[in-house]
């Protein structure tokens, strides 16, 4: 497994996700209805163990600048393309240190890309595999036929129409917004370096070996602006510093029967218990699950995300390509425990 693991915040990561939650005045509702949701007592977890978050984003937003296109990237955009603007960001970071050097071309070949993500291959295509659109007509035509929300669709033309000009303006930002960033993490520093030095020794293996297979050699990093996050991209992974607090919860006789409850809402629609059954037989990659189910690439890796963070699948790395397979040890354990509760 080929990945760097940096026990460090990215300030990129940061300070974006933190813009993000300063545009959003009910993020911190929206964050314990998210932790009841999950299975545990959202208000109680929030508490105990994410007043560090809210100081974070307070001292942020108390110094913070604002740009000159901030409502294209965190007002009016939905969280789907907000992970766009994210996965852009990241991917292109290069532009972010080199700000003279934008090419539109690239940029807008790539963002395509990302848009229609089969999520098949662990590393982004080279220039000449990428989706061309040359003029306003190219840009229609693909979005068109593109696999996003029609409400996300006006927000995915202004950035194909004009990528360099925006991800200037996202880079200027972010550079604007990096003394808020220095304040913010000042004001956290103490429960921070606890933090990092129990993050330390903290390894989420399943995680680890997604972020392997899924990408080429990632770095890894922590964040705590998204402290619950578990995300890969090409070249960088995130892994919320919180997220041992909330395993913890999963601890035998600690909200078990939340626990069971959450993995049995992975199965609630028929599409999640098709791939199941599918992956019974044989493991396959997005693009290959989407034709046999009937369904748009997003869609499916929607599901994937869902039945991946329940345990009951995991990846593997085949001819260069990410493939699905069922994880039968752990939904074995599930049906075990399943019974146990309801029949012993």
């Amino acid at each position: 497994m080929d990945l760097i693991q940096k026990n460090e915040l990215d300030p990129l990561f940061e300070i974006l996700s933190l813009l993000y939650l300063c545009h959003n005045a009910n993020w911190k509702e929206e964050a314990i209805q998210s932790l009841d949701e999950y299975g545990v007592k959202g208000e109680e977890f929030f508490r105990d163990h994410m007043k560090i978050l809210e100081t974070y984003v307070d001292t942020f937003k108390k110094y913070k600048k604002d740009g000159t296109e901030d409502s294209f990237f965190f007002e009016q955009v939905s969280d789907e393309s907000f992970q766009l603007v994210v996965a852009m960001a990241v991917e292109n970071r290069y532009y972010y240190d080199h700000p003279g050097e934008t090419d539109r071309d690239w940029l807008r070949g790539c963002l395509a890309y990302l848009i229609n993500d089969p999520q098949d291959h662990p590393h982004l295509p080279g220039e000449k595999d990428l989706p061309r659109l040359p003029d306003e007509l190219a840009i229609l035509q693909f979005l068109d036929t593109a696999d996003i929300k029609n409400e996300e669709k006006w927000h995915a033309l202004n950035f194909l129409r004009k990528p360099d000009y925006w991800m200037t303006c996202l880079f200027d930002t972010v550079r604007a917004n990096k003394d808020a960033y220095d304040r913010a993490i000042d004001a956290v520093k103490k429960p921070l370096d606890k933090l990092l030095k129990r993050a330390a020794v903290y390894e989420d293996a399943q995680f680890l070996k997604i972020a392997g297979t899924c990408a080429d050699t990632p770095v890894i990093y922590l964040s705590l602006a998204a402290p619950l996050i578990l995300l890969v991209l090409y070249t960088h992974g995130y892994q919320g510093i919180l997220l041992e607090a909330l395993r913890a919860e999963d601890e035998p006789g600690k909200y078990s029967g939340e626990a069971v409850v959450r993995q049995a809402k992975s199965l609630s629609d028929k599409s999640k218990l098709d791939i199941l059954c599918i992956l019974k037989h044989t493991s396959m990659y997005n693009l290959e699950l989407a034709e046999a189910l009937g369904l748009s690439p997003s869609t499916t890796s929607h599901h994937m995300n869902t039945l991946l963070s329940s345990g009951f699948v995991t990846v593997e790395k085949k001819d260069g390509k990410v493939y699905y397979c069922l994880e039968k040890e752990n939904i074995a354990q599930f049906l075990s425990i399943l019974e146990r509760m309801l029949l012993s």
